[in-house]
């Protein structure tokens, strides 16, 4: 009975940007959910140390290094996780890379372009034969922006962009069984300092990581191509009483 019980096929879920405290927020929700993990980020390392203790008795949780801004690594990726752990019947691109600095060398429009909106494409084409075999695969982008609720410029041009693509994979996909949907959410953590200002980033992290939950689960079916708000706590929570006049 042991043997049998350690054999059960679990569903595959592959998340990138890993090496962040979304990307890691988002693997623990999926943990609860049963899922065997694909952490993806450019450096294998990087989902190992934020990680933590994250995994858990028969759940696997595997870590893979890939520059997925390229088609041939997004394409690697996704058969070496395919072979290692079964094909993946979830994709979660979450902001990518995990750590900020590592495309500094590239022209800065160029490695946001690279970074927010090649890479969750071309995981996406790269795994959709995968998803669509499913029956009831699931794609969910994760497009991060600052919390202040004055955006740059080339937030918005991505966000469009990504509207669109999420449209375009869902009209393609849709008669397979593959549903895709985006959240826009607000983690501003860099410019805020202090105990209270992480604590506020958590809360906004573990906020985008279980609409991501929610998004690969059954209850989505018919629910695809959309652009869901997942907006900062600092903008929502309810004043303190004495606030109020």
């Amino acid at each position: 009975m042991a043997d049998a019980m350690n054999t059960v096929k679990r569903p595959v879920a592959i998340v990138t940007g890993v090496g962040s405290p979304l990307g890691a927020a988002i693997v623990r929700k999926l943990i609860g959910r049963g899922f065997d993990i694909a952490a993806v980020d450019l450096r294998a390392s990087w989902c190992d140390t934020s990680l933590g203790d994250a995994s858990a008795d028969r759940v696997r949780i595997r870590a893979f290094g890939a520059d997925l801004r390229y088609l041939h690594e997004a394409e690697a990726m996704v058969l070496r996780v395919a072979e290692a752990m079964g094909p993946p019947s979830v994709v979660v691109n979450a902001p990518f890379p995990g750590r900020a600095g590592i495309v500094s060398e590239l022209p800065e429009w160029e490695s946001v372009v690279h970074a927010r909106l090649r890479a969750p494409l071309l995981v996406s084409r790269a795994a959709e034969r995968h998803l669509a075999a499913s029956g009831d695969g699931r794609i969910v982008n994760v497009l991060q922006t600052g919390g202040t609720g004055r955006h740059r410029p080339d937030d918005l041009v991505i966000r469009e962009t990504l509207r669109a693509m999420t449209e375009t994979l869902a009209k393609e996909l849709g008669p397979q069984g593959v549903v895709v949907n985006t959240i826009v959410t607000e983690v501003d953590c860099p410019t805020r300092t202090g105990e209270s200002a992480r604590d506020c980033c958590v809360v906004a992290e573990e906020r985008t990581a279980s609409k991501v939950e929610f998004l690969v689960s059954d209850a989505v079916d018919g629910v695809s191509g959309q652009m869901i708000e997942s907006p900062h706590p600092m903008r929502t929570s309810t004043p303190a009483r004495d606030t109020l006049r």
